[in-house]
This record gives C-alpha cells, structure tokens and sequence, in this order.
C-alpha cells in the first residue's frame, strides 16, 4: 500500500493543500532499499517520510486525515470525512492517488457540497469518481498519472466504485489514543515477546524480562526489579509503577512487531518518541526502515532535530508550515530536497538558520 499524492480542501485545518510522494530521480547509493515500485525501478516512492514542523502545523492533523479517508474508502461511505469538514458552508474535497496490492495506479476524488439543510448530507450532496490504470513495466508515477488524467470517468454509484479497490488500510498511531496493550496470544502469534522485551529493556535497564504468567488466564508479567507488572487481556492491572516512557515503549514495540511481520503495508507513527532518549528514536526508526518491505511506506512525525543528521535521502524529510492569511488558515508542505540540491548540503544546518522558515515565531513570548 503507497500513497502518490494527496490533496486536501477544507478538510480539518488543510485548504488548498497538497502532498506529492514521488521523486524524480534514482538516489545512487540510497541508505534506504528498493525505493520504487517492485519489479518497476521507474515507479519512484517515498518509502519514508520524516515529517517535521512546529507544535500545531498538522503532522498529527494529516494522518488523521489519511486515516478518515482511508475508512471513507474501506466502508464506501464518506461519513469520516463529513465529520471533519472544516467549515460546512462551504464545499470540501479530497484527491487521493495510491498504489494497492494490484499494481494499479489509484485516483479517488470526493467533492461535499454544503447541504440544503445543515448538518444532513445527503447523496446528491456527494460527487465521488474512481479513476485506475495498470502500471507498465516502464511506467513512472508520472506517466500513470497522465494517463489518468485523459480517463473518462464512470457514471456510477460511488459506494459501488469505492467497492472496486481492493486491499486498502493503514496502521495508525496517535498518543492522544490510549495506547492499546497486546494480549498475550497477540505476542505470542505475532512474535512480538521478543520485540517487546528488547525495547523495554533498553528503555528501563531495571526491566528483567517478560514472561508468561502461570495463574492467570490469557496474561503475560513484566518482572521489574523486585516488581511485577501483570498485563491480562491487554489491560495493565498494576501499572502505577510504569514510567510514560516505558508505556510508550509498548506502543513502539507494536509497531515495529508489525513493520517486520509485513501486516499492513502503510504505517503512520505519530509522535511515539516524546518521552524517549534521542538515540533511542534514531535506532529504533533504522530499524523500522530496514524492516519495510517492498511497496510498503512510512510516515514518521517528530520534533527531534537529531534524526536531521541520520543518512536518509533528503527528499525523505518534510516540514509543514501553518500559516494565518486572512481568515483563512493554510498548511504547507515544505520539501528539503527543493531546496538542498547537493549531497554536501547540510539538513540539520538548514532547519538550525532556518532555511524553511518553518521555526515557531517566540516574539509574543519574548517580549512578556
């Protein structure tokens, strides 16, 4: 599962926004393998992309978006979207191009008209078209998305379009959702009792181990020093004595266990790391890029500056820019290789003079 292209228009705080996902050319000796479509070196992709920006530029706001879209196409309804209509006097639309498990090239688009009566959306409120096309051998994402452009589309109903794409989904994590604790059975099926007690581990070095509980049903302990933490059903029955950043570790275990057991395809990591040592965040994503297969793709939100310095292609980071125009508010997508065009070109120099001019503006604070 790959995203091209999304486009956004009065959806969540994104107007007249816009995200390519391709790249123009091979990187020669790339830190990151097969960055193109399998079997189609031409179909370039953004394998991983670094998303970074100020405290509220909508790095969480825009996989929550992905997220209302994808469930938008999975359920064949646009309800997810039509509740995050930003302002419902006015028309919302959403592109989205995507690559799914049958290597075509994917173009949904969706326009919500303001209904006659507020807050009751009806059909005719609606306009969804489904636009694919096979990807030859020697095809770019450009090709195929010119030749979307010249198809005509179809008259048909749009929960019956949205039924012809197949094998569409994500994993999503967000910290404002109470991070959801794997059972034992989860572990164990998934091997993710290894991946688990080695981050742990490294996060709290007083963690000895995990094991499987003798006496309780379906429960797995956590021995902590002198210290047990029993976690049954996914609920942690004695938890007071985790810190945040040990609970965070569970979620990031999880999501590394599902990155090396291929399951979804694309993943959004939305700010896992906050309460997490700098070196700890940088092993754990080499290992998270390492571990992604072929057609698969990770979004990565951080704040941490450090990870401008690991040996990823520049075109893997991008900084989003909120501004106020107006009454209207605007999110860019400000990409790092627009800009840095060498290798000697240092990333982390740039964001430090701020090149990108995404740096919050402290002037209101300063002059308290």
């Amino acid at each position: 599962m790959i995203v091209m292209r999304l486009k956004l228009d009065n959806v969540f705080a994104f107007n007249d926004f816009e995200i390519l996902l391709s790249y123009p050319k091979k990187i020669v000796g790339s830190t990151i393998d097969r960055e193109f479509l399998s079997g189609k070196t031409n179909f370039r992709y953004k394998k991983l992309i670094i998303l970074m920006g100020a405290n509220a530029s909508g790095k969480t706001t825009l996989g929550k978006a992905f997220m209302a879209i994808f469930n938008s196409i999975k359920n064949k309804n646009l309800i997810p979207v039509i509740k995050n209509i930003n302002d419902p006097t006015k028309k919302a639309s959403f592109t989205i191009e995507f690559v799914a498990t049958t290597k075509n090239l994917y173009r949904v688009e969706a326009g919500i008209s303001p209904p006659g009566t507020p807050g009751s959306y009806e059909e005719k409120d609606m306009e969804v078209s489904v636009k694919s096309v096979p990807i030859s051998l020697a095809d770019s994402y450009e090709m195929c998305a010119a030749k979307l452009d010249k198809l005509a589309v179809d008259n048909v109903p749009f929960h019956k379009a949205l039924g012809t794409i197949e094998n569409f989904g994500g994993l999503f994590t967000y910290p404002s959702i109470e991070e959801k604790i794997p059972t034992f059975q989860e572990l164990d099926k998934n091997g993710l009792l290894e991946i688990l007690d080695s981050v742990l581990s490294v996060l709290d070095p007083s963690i000895q181990g995990i094991i499987k509980a003798r006496d309780i049903k379906n429960s797995y302990v956590i021995k902590l020093g002198n210290h047990e933490v029993i976690i049954q059903d996914g609920n942690v029955l004695n938890g007071e004595i985790l810190s945040s950043g040990t609970r965070s570790g569970i979620g990031i275990a999880s999501m590394l266990a599902a990155i090396m057991a291929k399951q979804n395809g694309f993943y959004y990591c939305d700010e896992k790391f906050s309460n997490i040592h700098s070196d700890i965040e940088r092993e754990v994503l080499a290992k998270m890029v390492e571990k992604l297969g072929d057609d698969e793709q990770l979004f990565f939100t951080t704040h941490n500056t450090d990870l401008l310095d690991m040996s990823f292609p520049k075109h893997s980071y991008c900084f989003l820019k909120k501004e106020q125009v107006g009454d209207t508010c605007t999110i860019r997508c400000i990409n790092a290789d627009d800009f840095l065009k060498r290798n000697t070109d240092s990333l982390k120099r740039a964001v430090e003079n701020d090149l990108f001019s995404t740096a919050p503006d402290v002037s209101r604070i300063a002059s308290l």
